[in-house]
């Protein structure tokens, strides 16, 4: 190792500095930095105004650093292959890690930041895991009461995991995709575990598109899958004064309340709960101007379902009805 730094009285995971804010995620932002020989730089984001670097332990595809801003201060982990050169963007490994320490007495912030990517261009794949746990997920913890006056991080980045994969391969006919945002809930703060596993809320998409490969005409023969879900509310919002409930109560609804119909059938759904929309299409091996299609509507809360078959749905194919405000653009085959 090239360098080591000095933490004497080093507390571990501390809690939250009450005088101070907390950023939601990291300190600054992820891929600020790049690597030539596995030398690893992080210029670009110790150049932010307000931040200072110092590195504590330095190798091959490997640093860690303690990061300081006005309010607090981290230590940043970064690893990746050890000979590996490029933006992170560029790079097949990229991990990047943020936890909050202070020396004895300045201060008592808790939780980790953390982002991995994977990927191999030639085969068109590509991963993200992100992680935000306890006061890592918030710039303003419930403190407006003890003098913070940053405004409170928005719901929807108080997630505690976002997971993306992708898979594409067009010359095989094949591309795929994983969408996953969820979110946890708050204890109570003031706490030495402010953080929770109850699941609050999640969003998740996922799409395929795949040649079938019939021999008659594989190369325009394909089959698409797509189902979407959203459950429950975004991450916790601050509320004043102190609610009896603790400081945290839950966020926006990532369902707003709407209604679809499938072959005869209405399903109903209220602010926050879970559905899920699925819809499956292939085109006839027979014809060219036919396909099959299959569609359902779920109110999981409600544990109520409407489903529609088509066997001779024109061409290009579409779902028979859709629901935009909560699924986006209706998809469609080809």
């Amino acid at each position: 190792m090239k360098q080591l730094g000095s933490f004497k009285h080093f507390l571990g995971l501390p809690l939250l500095c009450i005088t101070g804010s907390v950023f939601a995620g990291p300190p600054v932002n992820y891929d600020g930095w790049s690597a030539t020989g596995g030398t690893i730089d992080t210029t670009v984001s110790c150049s932010t105004a307000g931040i200072t670097c110092t590195t504590q332990v330095q190798d091959d595809g490997f640093l860690i650093e303690e990061v300081k801003t006005a309010d607090y201060t981290y230590l940043r982990f970064v690893v990746t292959d050890p000979n590996a050169t490029g933006a992170t963007t560029d790079l097949d490994f990229a991990a990047e890690t943020f936890i909050p320490f202070a020396f004895q007495g300045d201060g008592i912030s808790q939780g980790i930041a953390a982002k991995q990517v994977i990927r191999e261009a030639a085969s068109g794949f590509d991963s993200t895991a992100e992680l935000q746990r306890a006061m890592m997920r918030f710039s303003n913890p419930a403190m407006a009461n003890f003098g913070v006056t940053i405004p409170p991080t928005i719901a929807d980045d108080m997630y505690s995991i976002k997971l993306s994969q992708t898979i594409s391969d067009p010359t095989n006919g094949y591309v795929d995709s994983f969408d996953y945002t969820g979110y946890t809930a708050f204890a109570t703060v003031p706490n030495m575990n402010p953080d929770s596993d109850t699941t609050i809320g999640s969003i998740m998409d996922i799409t395929q598109r795949v040649d079938i490969g019939e021999p008659i005409d594989p190369a325009s023969k394909q089959q698409y899958f797509e189902q979407k879900r959203r459950a429950g509310v975004s991450g916790n919002t601050v509320t004043e004064p102190f609610p009896s409930n603790g400081y945290f109560v839950e966020g926006t609804p990532l369902s707003t309340a709407n209604n679809l119909t499938l072959n005869g059938t209405n399903v109903t759904w209220a602010d926050g709960d879970e559905i899920v929309s699925t819809w499956l299409a292939q085109e006839s091996i027979m014809s060219d101007t036919t396909a099959l299609t299959h569609q359902v509507i779920e109110n999981r809360t409600t544990s109520t379902i409407a489903v529609e078959t088509n066997f001779s749905a024109t061409m290009p194919a579409s779902p028979s009805a859709w629901e935009p405000v909560n699924f986006g653009t209706p998809p469609s085959l080809p």
